[in-house]
């Protein structure tokens, strides 16, 4: 089938927002372009048509009576094509299942509280949300993507960083009354993240204290700390976004402003073996956005 040569869809586009709001000055900012470049997409298509398109006034634009109708059959033609381009994309989506494996840190408190903000914003994906703090294959599991914390740039997956690791030493109010100075830690107990026991020599290094107290409790994981912590069990190092709740309530205080960055790097994963999905670029796009308080 032979089709006829059609103009350009930027000139379209121009004489559309042009004919709408009768100002070339309003069409230029709705479509984030320059007066002239408008003027110069109208004078175009009214080349390609043989015809004008606007009657200029001094400060005032009318449509000529081949515009009006062409303006309806042009707003019905973009409407197509804007109804088909998402239809296209939602079918993209809709009934997709999207596998994220995530540290159950950042699960537990953080992320899962905000997810219906995500299945708002996507009713037509599954989530399928796990926790995890392994290694992640992505070519022998199916997992779309994964949020792990590492102190050096992945290699076997692409990456985005997410956050550095702002870590405070918090510990229940109670506990706070004994503790005067920095020193003051020794009479404490250390609760201590199992996969991660340089934590505390880190701190100790960063506020010129030696650690000599042996009362020690370990756990694996940060939820597990601030229970810890907020129950008086004894002084934690957690990072500061994981505690803002207790923070605010109060069940956590900082006794000393003697926070660091520790070395670990929370960074977002996905496979390096094949192109971003667009239900993955949606997760990673919506992940980013709650991220950025907390982006270096």
């Amino acid at each position: 089938m032979m089709h006829s040569p059609l103009p350009p869809l930027n000139s379209l586009l121009a004489f559309e927002s042009a004919a709408r709001h009768l100002s070339f000055s309003k069409a230029a900012d709705e479509l984030f372009v320059t007066h002239g470049a408008i003027s110069k997409q109208i004078k175009g298509l009214e080349s390609f048509l043989g015809v004008p398109l606007f009657i200029r006034q001094h400060r005032k634009l009318l449509l000529t009576d081949d515009a009006q109708g062409y303006l309806i059959q042009v707003q019905s033609a973009l409407q197509t094509i804007n109804n088909a381009t998402d239809e296209i994309k939602s079918q993209q989506m809709r009934a997709q299942t999207l596998s994220i494996n995530v540290l159950p840190s950042l699960t537990i408190n953080w992320l899962i509280p905000r997810m219906e903000e995500f299945k708002q914003r996507h009713p037509h994906l599954y989530v399928d949300l796990s926790i995890g703090d392994f290694a992640v294959d992505f070519d022998n599991s199916r997992c779309d993507i994964a949020i792990r914390s590492a102190q050096h740039e992945p290699t076997d997956a692409n990456f985005i960083k997410l956050m550095d690791e702002d870590l405070c030493l918090v510990c229940s109010p109670l506990l706070a009354e004994q503790l005067k100075t920095v020193k003051d830690i020794n009479k404490m107990t250390l609760l201590k993240h199992t996969t991660r026991p340089e934590l505390w020599p880190y701190w100790s290094q960063q506020v010129g204290l030696t650690l000599t107290t042996d009362k020690k409790f370990g756990m694996e994981h940060f939820y597990m700390l601030s229970q810890a912590a907020a129950g008086g069990m004894g002084v934690a190092l957690i990072p500061r976004f994981f505690i803002e709740e207790q923070l605010a309530d109060g069940s956590l205080v900082i006794p000393f402003d003697t926070g660091f960055t520790s070395p670990y790097i929370y960074y977002v994963l996905t496979p390096k073996s094949s192109n971003l999905s667009l239900k993955a670029q949606a997760f990673i796009d919506w992940l980013l956005e709650i991220f950025s308080p907390y982006r270096n």
